[in-house]
C-alpha cells in the first residue's frame, strides 16, 4: 500500500491550523492567569496588612486563595483546549477523595491550620514554646506554622503537631514574673541580704512595683540558704531584667562582702600511731 505524503501534509496542516490557536490561547491563559493570581494575592496581602488584620490570618488566607486561583487557571486552560471541564471536575473530585485518604496527614494539617486561625490560640509575632522548640511565630500557612528561634533559625512545624501540643504563649500576657534564686552562706545576715535585694529592685526601672516584689527565704541547702526574688516586669523586659539583676546582685554581694558559697568537701584525716 502506497502512503500518500501529500494527503498527510494537508491533514497535518489542517490539524495545525485548527489546534495552534487553541494551544497559543491555552499557554497565554496559563501564563497570564498564573501572573494575575500572584499579583492578586500580593494586593490582597497588602490590603489586609494595611487594615491591620492579624498577620497569621493574612498568611493563611493568602496561601489558600493562591492555591484555589491556580486550580481555576488550570481548569480554564484545559477548557480552552477543548477538554470536558465537567469530566475534569468530576475526576478531580474523585481523585481528591483518594488523595485525601492517601494524604490524611496533610489533610489533618489543613484542618489544624483552619483551627488555629479560628480559635486563635496565638498570633503571628507571639513567642511560643511547644515540645522542644521556642520561637516567634512568623507565618501561619495552610499546612505549616513557621517559628523563628532566638538565634535566628527557621523552624517549620506541621499544623497538626501544633494543635496536638501543649503550647506556652509567652506573649499572651502584658507582664511576666521573673523568679531568681541566690544562695548565701549560713553565717550571713539574712535581713541585710533581703534589704540589699529590695534596694536593687527599687532602683531598677524595669521592675514593676505593683504587684509588690517578693523576697523570701527558700530552701536550706547543704552549701547555704536560698534567697528567692520574685519580681514582675513587662514581657518585653523579661530577659533584659534577668541579665541586669544577675550582674548587679553579684556586684552588690562583692561590695557588701557577702559570699556566694559553693559546694565543697571537707576531708578529715586521723593519724594512727
Amino acid at each position: 500500500m502506497k502512503f500518500n505524503f501529500n494527503n498527510f501534509g494537508e491533514q497535518f496542516m489542517l490539524w495545525i491550523n485548527a489546534t495552534l490557536p487553541r494551544l497559543v490561547a491555552t499557554l497565554l491563559i496559563l501564563a497570564i492567569g498564573w501572573w494575575l493570581s500572584n499579583q492578586l494575592v500580593k494586593l490582597m496581602y497588602r490590603g489586609m496588612m494595611r487594615s491591620k488584620a492579624d498577620a497569621g490570618i493574612v498568611t493563611f488566607i493568602c496561601s489558600l486563595v493562591k492555591t484555589i486561583l491556580k486550580i481555576i487557571v488550570c481548569v480554564t486552560a484545559a477548557a480552552q483546549l477543548g477538554l470536558n471541564v465537567n469530566s475534569i471536575i468530576a475526576a478531580l473530585g474523585a481523585a481528591s477523595v483518594a488523595v485525601g485518604l492517601a494524604l490524611k496527614d496533610n489533610m489533618a494539617n489543613i484542618a489544624s491550620g483552619a483551627q488555629i486561625i479560628f480559635t486563635k490560640p496565638f498570633h503571628a509575632g507571639d513567642y511560643l514554646a511547644l515540645q522542644d522548640v521556642e520561637g516567634t511565630v512568623e507565618r501561619i500557612e495552610i499546612m505549616f506554622t513557621t517559628l523563628r528561634t532566638f538565634d535566628n533559625k527557621e523552624v517549620v512545624i506541621p499544623n497538626s503537631t501544633v494543635t496536638a501540643s501543649v503550647i506556652t504563649n509567652y506573649s499572651a500576657m502584658e507582664t511576666r514574673r521573673l523568679d531568681l534564686d541566690y544562695v548565701v552562706g549560713y553565717g550571713e545576715d539574712l535581713a541585710a541580704v533581703k534589704q540589699l535585694m529590695n534596694d536593687l529592685i527599687e532602683e531598677n526601672p524595669m521592675a514593676i512595683k505593683d504587684p509588690v516584689p517578693m523576697i523570701v527565704v527558700g530552701e536550706h541547702k547543704d552549701n547555704g540558704i536560698v534567697v528567692g526574688v520574685k519580681v514582675w516586669c513587662k514581657r518585653e523586659d523579661y530577659w533584659t531584667l534577668y541579665f541586669d539583676m544577675q550582674e548587679k546582685v553579684k556586684l552588690a554581694f562583692d561590695k557588701a562582702g557577702i559570699a556566694i558559697p559553693f559546694r565543697q568537701l571537707d576531708v578529715h584525716m586521723n593519724t594512727v600511731g
